[in-house]
């Protein structure tokens, strides 16, 4: 009887471990991405309609191999993420069936989603502008420093701003470049100090600062593009140093040059590498998962990869330097592309890019001459900032208030407001623009 009972304790034991290690696995599996072939679509996915009127949405699976495409088994509609709708942005039934409001809502552009349990894409995303009217963003507020020695460019606390955020708080996190630090702004423009131990090769110090993205959490997270040290850093959202990453090189898990940073809704940190043509993830400690990406020009591959977005159903969307924006699911499969040069009036280089909560794209531009600024498009107005939806259809585009104000990049905060930030010969700033 001991020995019946020895025999099935280890055989339980070993059951209990096998359960482990089962759901160990699945825990695993839960992580990553779903078939990437396993993808939906939304129709229409940009409309313009008129008060009151009404217009059906509907989610295709696509096919896969050997598979039609069918419906899917459970949507969920919402409206600006109400569910249902209401009144104020118009209302949305189980059918996919939109009513707009019976008053112009204000801004007029509205956002329809779908939530797709079974779909890859978990959340896809539809457009409407009600009105016959463009979109227009126009400037609500501008701050600057003056430019106080022309030889350098350098105002009192910034001289080459590169890269902007938006920290926990609500406040403006930039990347100065060439002045080797990272500061930090309410969004009014009252400086607050820096972030941490200032210009230097050491750990917690910068070189060239490009990029700046914030956590869930708060932490702060930093890209650096020169000198033989990793090129990532994590602080605390007071700015106090904790950590750094992805080792100089070309090997797996290294970067050379990075010029994007964007989470995704897992909490994975994704990295565009310019030189490297490809794209790194690590989780959020810091730690290397995976890469994705090849250098060429045919659809799938990078060239001169610079901003990144991850919108919430984890598509990333990657710029390249020279057009066009290209869609891809999160491991690397290619979905799209859209936002390609257009010469010789429209954009030709594509500097960075940002996006919201509906999955809205933000990509700053720049002409033929490749120089920080805007754009003339004929017969009309300058352009510094084209905004497309989640499908890669353009919505409108705008330019800084004053001619002068070159781009560098801008982010979008939860209300839609967009911070963009500018250099010139006479000021450094940031100008906010919200749409009418």
């Amino acid at each position: 009887m001991r020995n019946s009972i020895k025999f099935y304790s280890c055989r339980a034991a070993r059951v209990v471990a096998a359960l482990a290690v089962v759901c160990a696995w699945a825990n695993a599996e839960d992580l990553k991405p779903k078939s990437p072939h396993h993808r939906a679509t939304i129709h229409p996915s940009l409309v313009y309609l008129e008060p009151g009127e009404e217009q059906p949405f509907k989610i295709v699976m696509l096919a896969t191999r050997l598979m039609a495409a069918m419906p899917p088994k459970q949507v969920t509609w919402s409206v600006n993420d109400i569910p249902g709708g209401d009144n104020t942005v118009g209302t949305i039934g189980a059918d996919g069936v939109y009513r707009t409001p019976a008053q112009m809502p204000s801004p007029r552009e509205v956002h329809i989603v779908a939530e797709v349990p079974e779909s890859a894409n978990r959340f896809l995303f539809a457009t409407v502008i009600v009105g016959k009217e463009p979109i227009v963003y126009r400037g609500i507020h501008v701050w600057s420093e003056p430019v106080i020695s022309e030889e350098t460019g350098r105002s009192e606390h910034m001289r080459d701003p590169h890269g902007i955020a938006i920290d926990k708080e609500g406040n403006l996190i930039i990347a100065d470049q060439l002045g080797s630090k990272v500061v930090r702004y309410t969004k009014d423009g009252k400086y607050l100090g820096e972030l941490g131990l200032g210009s230097g090769s050491e750990e917690g110090h910068f070189t060239e600062p490009r990029i700046v993205e914030v956590a869930s959490d708060g932490r702060i997270f930093i890209s650096d593009s020169k000198g033989d040290r990793p090129r990532l850093q994590i602080f605390s959202p007071k700015g106090e140093f904790l950590k750094i990453f992805a080792e100089k090189g070309r090997p797996d898990g290294m970067l050379l040059r990075c010029h994007g940073l964007s989470f995704g809704p897992t909490g994975h940190l994704f990295a565009t590498d310019v030189d490297n043509m490809r794209v790194n993830v690590y989780d959020n400690q810091g730690e290397f998962l995976y890469q994705w990406g090849e250098e060429g020009l045919n659809p799938g591959q990078l060239n001169a990869p610079h901003g990144i977005f991850v919108d919430r159903s984890s598509d990333v969307f990657i710029t390249s330097y020279y057009g066009p924006t290209q869609k891809f699911d999160a491991r690397g499969n290619y979905v799209g592309a859209f936002a390609y040069g257009d010469p010789p009036d429209g954009p030709v280089y594509f500097h960075n890019m940002t996006g919201d909560r509906w999955g809205n794209i933000y990509c700053m531009v720049r002409t033929k001459s490749g120089y920080q600024g805007a754009i003339s498009k004929a017969g009309a107005k300058d352009v510094s900032i084209a905004k497309y939806n989640n499908n890669g259809d353009f919505i409108t585009s705008w330019a800084f208030s004053t001619p002068e104000h070159e781009e560098t990049t801008c982010t979008v905060d939860s209300d839609g407001k967009v911070y963009a930030l500018f250099t010139s010969k006479k000021e450094l700033g940031v100008e906010t623009f919200q749409q009418d």
